[in-house]
């Protein structure tokens, strides 16, 4: 469990590492070359591997907002 929790942490903080690289001025890369670097972290067989021992069960959600939560934007 411990090197899982080492494994998922390590792919979050160098995910982090990419967006802050993204949203400076001298370190910049395209959009598509983020996405493809954070997918290449985050979409890694380790973390996969890391993620099963700690959540086995858990399916990922859902990206795409629902229908209630679509209503909601822009409305307060």
């Amino acid at each position: 469990m411990k090197d899982a929790v080492i494994a998922i942490t390590e792919a979050v903080r160098l995910a982090r590492l990419e967006i802050a690289c993204y949203r400076d001025n001298d370190c910049r890369g395209t959009p598509e070359w983020t996405v493809n670097r954070l997918a290449e972290l985050l979409g890694d067989k380790s973390v996969d591997d890391a993620m099963a021992v700690v959540r086995p069960l858990a399916e990922s959600p859902s990206i795409i907002p629902q229908a209630a939560e679509r209503q909601r934007v822009g409305s307060k």
